[in-house]
């Protein structure tokens, strides 16, 4: 399959002034093309989908070696889908802000917002890439990974940028307290900027992941952890953080937790989006917090591409 295209998109102007502080702020990202133009859809789908904490784009194109199936992205571009993996403000590729602790998640979703309003523009101008055609009927859907899915909830509350919004391994409830432990994260041994963390994924794997992921998988996972802004890093387990921006969705909604997730009640959280009409509950079975890691990481894959196709197909009717 092709390599990704990488990408940036210049977010200055969509952000308050005395948050750039005179900076250029530029969000960084990887875009997927399906191979085959032919397998997009009258309705063509771009998915954005958005890492979690300690994570950044990677999380959804995991290269295990001597493995070829852990790419979310790609298996979904080869099923006929257009992939946008952004990292969110202040991570990893994407600029960091002169202050970057003025990065609340109200920030960091309006930063997303115009990155991802930008690249489905230019899809449907064909100025994408040369030689991809214009795609004026693009259908646009955003996700997210825990963090990510916190994020893509204030996003869709406050902007309206999708017109479906999946949410995966991640509550609108609150994260059950059980769940966290008593203990704190464990810090880096390196030192980091005082408004970052740092968090090593070794000491998290009996949560992360199912007992049956391959060690090889594991050793890729701790090496896919990256500093993250505390304010955005530390917000989404408080209590409820989201309720009211799930509450205002009024798209449809898929929701994805692990069979051992964050959710204190995975079957109520539908119910915390009480203005959209179409909501789905998936709950992956043998699966821990990191469903891309997951031996049923497929099941979770196929299903979004099915439910994409569905929202697609409600946005000509």
């Amino acid at each position: 399959m092709t390599e990704p295209i990488s990408i940036s998109f210049d977010v200055t102007a969509a952000l308050p002034a005395d948050v750039t502080d005179g900076a250029r702020i530029r969000i960084a990202a990887w875009l997927f093309l399906p191979d085959d133009v032919s397998l997009l859809d009258e309705e063509p789908v771009l998915m954005t989908l958005l890492h979690g904490g300690s994570y950044d784009k990677r999380y959804h194109d995991i290269q295990v070696p001597g493995r070829s199936d852990y790419s979310c992205a790609r298996h979904l571009a080869a099923l006929g889908n257009i992939v946008l993996l952004p990292d969110v403000l202040g991570v990893s590729d994407s600029s960091r802000l002169p202050v970057q602790a003025k990065a609340d998640r109200h920030i960091v979703a309006l930063a997303n917002h115009a990155a991802a309003t930008q690249c489905a523009e230019r899809l449907r101008a064909g100025d994408i890439a040369p030689g991809f055609p214009a795609l004026p009927r693009l259908v646009h859907i955003g996700g997210g990974h825990s963090m990510g899915g916190m994020l893509t909830m204030t996003q869709q509350a406050a902007h309206r940028t999708y017109a479906g919004v999946m949410i995966i391994g991640y509550t609108a409830i609150g994260i059950r307290r059980e769940y966290l432990g008593s203990d704190e994260p464990k810090q880096a041994s390196t030192p980091t900027p005082r408004d970052y963390i740092m968090v090593e994924h070794a000491p998290f794997a009996h949560i992360f992941h199912w007992p049956d992921v391959p060690a090889d998988a594991l050793t890729v996972d701790e090496t896919l952890a990256v500093e993250v802004p505390a304010s955005i890093g530390t917000i989404g387990v408080q209590p409820g953080v989201v309720r009211e921006d799930a509450a205002a969705i009024d798209v449809p909604v898929y929701i994805c937790l692990g069979e051992s997730d964050n959710s204190p009640d995975p079957h109520a959280e539908p119910a915390c989006y009480s203005a959209s009409r179409d909501i789905t509950l998936q709950i992956l079975e043998g699966s821990g917090h990191c469903q891309n890691f997951a031996s049923t990481r497929h099941t979770l894959w196929e299903a979004m591409h099915r439910w994409s196709r569905g929202v697609a197909e409600s946005t000509t009717e």
